[in-house]
């Protein structure tokens, strides 16, 4: 009796400190893109303070699904002979959330906005019209 009731408080308390978000969908997201032309490399990096990218890292050909960071990622498209494009990434709250605030766990919540776990990328597919380079 006494080991079912430590496991009970065991589960509660991880309950109460970890974000549901985080627990449930995680700090990353998987977001498609394409572009026309198609061959475009696509990277992944972050948001510096003043809005430029920053830690580029190539990660897909498109058409391409890449993975990126829910707290304050950002994605490029570039191609030979085109015009790069930094594409606008906006988010909304992750609905697991409500999981948080069901909870009433300020830490939870902390923790799930802390990792970026609190956002989930809108929309999750992009298609990006590269323009050609004008000689």
């Amino acid at each position: 009796m006494k080991f079912a009731l430590k496991l009970i408080a065991a589960a509660a308390g991880a309950i109460l400190v970890t974000g549901c978000a985080s627990m449930m969908s995680g700090t990353t997201q998987e977001i498609q893109v394409n572009s026309n032309p198609v061959g475009a490399t696509v990277y992944i990096g972050s948001v510096a303070k003043d809005g430029t990218v920053i830690n580029k890292v190539a990660a897909g050909v498109t058409p391409t699904k890449v993975r990126i960071s829910r707290k304050d990622g950002a994605i490029v498209v570039e191609k030979a002979g085109y015009i790069g494009v930094n594409l606008p990434m906006t988010t909304k709250m992750n609905p697991w959330v409500w999981g948080d605030i069901a909870l009433t766990s300020p830490l939870s919540t902390s923790i799930d906005t802390s990792t970026g776990a609190f956002n989930e990328y809108d929309p999750g597919e992009y298609n990006v019209d590269l323009k050609p380079l004008v000689k």
